[in-house]
């Protein structure tokens, strides 16, 4: 047996400067995620925590934190609150890994592997958010963990759910996931010292919104008519709008994997 990475790397071509992602078998015939990073590679678990572990016999940290929250506890251990960082941040080198892996299916032709690595990196990404939110709840919601991944992690929720949106052919929801990601990602920056890659990251998905509805020659969405509905006080018409926003909610399947059960 070697211990020299190069070795588990030598047919593995990655250019520098770009990811690359797999799946493999383990030994003991599970799936595996590894993610090619410039020195060597991470390996992680595809559902629960990334390392395989659990966490006070429940699948995960932020389990373990829902469980206590819904019992009206609040762990207050520095250890539980340093190991729910530490699980969020390699949750996020999973959903990482996860759209790579989308973003190689899609160059082989296969939507259907697309849309499961995208469900899955969603899945990732609204366990980030909790595990942000519940973080804010403790130390602030200027906490550096938060401050650093909550916009990133918008973003690519908004352009993973407009790709995924996509694939389905639901191309109107595409353009308002878009368009909504865009406004939610610019009110969290306003009032921020925000960076020139967060103004392009609201750019981006603007741009996608408007390149969308050009292609597939879309004009007022049905959050757009609601919209004006309201504006306007008819009532009645944003009535109907809503419940046929209602309909269309129940009739399409949820964009995210639920989490992973024990």
């Amino acid at each position: 047996m070697t211990l020299d990475l190069h070795d588990l790397l030598a047919e593995w071509d990655c250019p520098p400067g770009e990811l690359s992602a797999r799946t493999i078998v383990g030994h003991d015939g599970r799936e595996l995620l590894q993610l090619r990073v410039d020195l060597g590679l991470l390996q992680m678990f595809p559902d629960g925590r990334p390392d395989g572990t659990r966490f006070h016999g429940l699948p995960s940290a932020v389990d373990y934190f829902r469980h206590e929250m819904r019992l009206g506890r609040l762990p207050d251990q520095p250890d539980d609150w340093r190991e729910l960082e530490r699980e969020l941040y390699q949750i996020n080198y999973r959903r990482v890994a996860l759209s790579t892996l989308a973003e190689e299916c899609l160059r082989r032709n296969d939507p259907e592997g697309a849309k499961a690595h995208i469900r899955r990196a969603l899945r990732d990404i609204e366990t980030c958010l909790e595990g942000i939110r519940l973080i804010a709840q403790q130390r602030g919601a200027d906490y550096p963990a938060g401050a650093a991944l909550r916009p990133s992690l918008l973003f690519h929720r908004g352009r993973l759910r407009a790709q995924l949106l996509l694939l389905q052919q639901r191309y109107e929801e595409a353009v308002e996931e878009a368009e909504q990601a865009a406004d939610e990602l610019a009110r969290l920056l306003a009032g921020t010292e925000a960076t020139e890659d967060h103004d392009a990251a609201v750019e981006f998905l603007r741009d996608l919104g408007r390149r969308l509805r050009r292609d597939y020659n879309i004009g007022a969405t049905l959050r757009d008519r609601l919209a004006a509905a309201i504006e306007s006080e008819n009532f009645e018409e944003a009535s109907r709008l809503r419940d046929e926003l209602r309909r269309r909610q129940r009739q399409n399947p949820p964009l995210a994997e639920p989490p992973a059960s024990a």
